[in-house]
C-alpha cells in the first residue's frame, strides 16, 4: 500500500501522504473528499455523500431509487456502489483487492470516483434543499 501511495503522491506532484488517527488517508480532488483505507486485504476507497438515509418521505424514496439505477449503470465498468456508514448516511465506495492492484488501476478507480460524485451530488444537493412541506392551518 506504502508503493502505491508513494507513486501517487509523486504522479500527483503532492507530498508524501499522511494516515489520520483512524488509519485513514485523505485526499481532496477537484473538491471531493476521499478516503483511503486498508481493510483486510482491500483497499477501500469511499467518500461521503452527506446525505443521509430514512426513506420515509417520497422525495427520500425517488432519490434512492434514482441512485440505485445509477448504480447499475456504472457497476459494469467501475468497481463503485453504495453503503452506508454508521450513522446512515450514504457513502460512495469501491473495494479493492491490494494483492494485484497497481498504481494505474488505483487512479483509474479515483477517476470513477470523482466522475461518480460530479453525476450523483448534484441531485442529492437539489433532493436536500426542497422544502418539505407541511399542511399548515391559518387562522385570522
Amino acid at each position: 500500500m506504502e508503493h502505491l501511495l508513494t507513486g501517487l503522491a509523486a504522479r500527483t506532484g503532492q507530498g508524501p501522504f499522511v494516515a489520520d488517527p483512524t488509519g485513514r488517508y485523505h485526499l481532496r480532488i477537484d473538491g471531493h473528499s476521499l478516503f483511503l483505507q486498508r481493510q483486510g486485504t482491500d483497499l477501500v476507497l469511499s467518500s461521503p455523500l452527506n446525505w443521509q438515509v430514512q426513506g420515509q418521505s417520497p422525495t427520500d424514496r425517488e432519490v434512492l431509487l434514482n441512485l440505485l439505477g445509477q448504480v447499475t449503470s456504472w457497476s459494469r465498468r467501475h468497481p463503485q456502489a453504495l453503503a452506508t456508514d454508521e450513522q446512515s448516511n450514504l457513502v460512495l465506495e469501491a473495494r479493492l483487492e491490494l494483492g494485484a492492484l497497481e498504481l494505474d488501476e488505483l487512479e483509474r478507480a479515483l477517476a470513477a470516483q470523482v466522475g461518480i460524485l460530479e453525476t450523483i451530488k448534484p441531485g442529492l444537493l437539489r433532493a436536500g434543499l426542497e422544502p418539505q412541506w407541511k399542511q399548515t392551518l391559518w387562522r385570522p
